[in-house]
């Protein structure tokens, strides 16, 4: 393991890779499942409704089960993404799916790596905001608004209560909640433990994947969404037929193996074409998150049911293929 994942890991969540409790809920199940108080009144915002709440809980052993179980989801989902990018033979040189493929591996990671940190963006549907609506009025904390809006939530742990603030883009605002805990960490490396080297190598990783993130101007760090939106919706690049203009290696794209190695593996300087930089940019985040994963996993002592039963059986189940 190299020591750049050992220095991050520490300021991640480690309770979620000591999880013993076999349970399938997630976050939103949490939180539809009423095992908490509103901790702040709530307050209107647009048409009498709230867009922010505060929970206090008690039992923090069932939210980091949840926590767990999204992490584990959106680390198998990255991976099998990122696996299923591969060369079609009678179409060697094709690299769009590939592009989007690539994109999304990045983009489940991303989530998994806000979890691991206690941190998740996540739709709450009308019926998970009721719940916490109908607490906040039996206990006369409501504010005198009409109701809670559902949608895409972004909430934070902190001293057993959880914060949730209503985002707007699911994608968009996920880069930049993203964006937004590199820049934590950036500035909390320094309160680790571990040689001054790997604390500074530990930091021109997180600071390198945070500047390709925001390259070309990209304000929330969604450049790997803003090249998505442009292979998937306008054709561009050259990774469709018949791959006019294309600039990259498609035989180096279309490898999916690559986020195995470390994640200070990858060129993020942005001197290479747009597709060749996703690539490098999507293996570096993956990878990121399996070796943080498989860090926490391993120093818990391989205790966490949602982990060993999900991404290292799929993991396993690779290797073995």
């Amino acid at each position: 393991m190299i020591p750049e994942i050992k220095i991050i890991h520490q300021l991640s969540l480690n309770e979620i890779f000591e999880v013993k409790l076999l349970t399938e809920s997630d976050l939103k199940a949490w939180v539809a499942n009423g095992h908490y108080l509103v901790s702040e009144c709530l307050e209107p915002s647009t048409k009498n409704r709230a867009t922010e709440f505060e929970l206090q809980f008690q039992q923090s052993e069932i939210l980091h089960a949840s926590l767990a179980n999204d992490c584990n989801r959106f680390a198998q989902a990255a991976i099998e993404s990122i696996w299923s990018v591969g060369k079609i033979n009678k179409l060697p040189k094709s690299t769009g799916w590939a592009a989007v493929q690539m994109y999304y591996s990045a983009f489940f990671a991303a989530h998994a790596l806000l979890r691991i940190y206690g941190l998740a963006c996540s739709q709450l549907e009308g019926d998970y905001v009721d719940k916490v609506f109908q607490i906040a009025s039996v206990t006369e904390l409501d504010g005198g608004v009409s109701s809670i809006e559902n949608g895409f939530y972004f909430s934070s742990i902190l001293n057993n209560k959880i914060k949730f603030n209503k985002l707007k883009d699911s994608h968009a605002d996920t880069w930049l909640s993203f964006s937004k805990l590199l820049i934590w960490l950036i500035d909390n490396i320094s309160n680790t433990t571990g040689l001054g080297k790997h604390k500074s190598d530990a930091l021109t990783l997180i600071s390198n994947i945070k500047a390709a993130l925001h390259m070309s101007g990209a304000a929330k760090g969604n450049w790997p969404s803003q090249i998505r939106n442009k292979v998937n919706y306008q054709h561009t690049h050259g990774v469709w037929y018949p791959y006019k203009g294309a600039l990259h290696d498609h035989d180096i794209v279309l490898r999916n193996t690559e986020w195995l190695k470390s994640p200070v593996s990858f060129d993020l300087g942005g001197k290479n074409n747009d597709i060749l930089t996703l690539y490098n940019v999507s293996n570096s985040i993956v990878s990121l998150m399996y070796h943080l994963m498989n860090y926490g996993y391993e120093r818990a002592g391989k205790v966490s049911l949602p982990l060993s039963k999900g991404i290292f059986r799929l993991i396993n189940q690779i290797r073995a293929a």
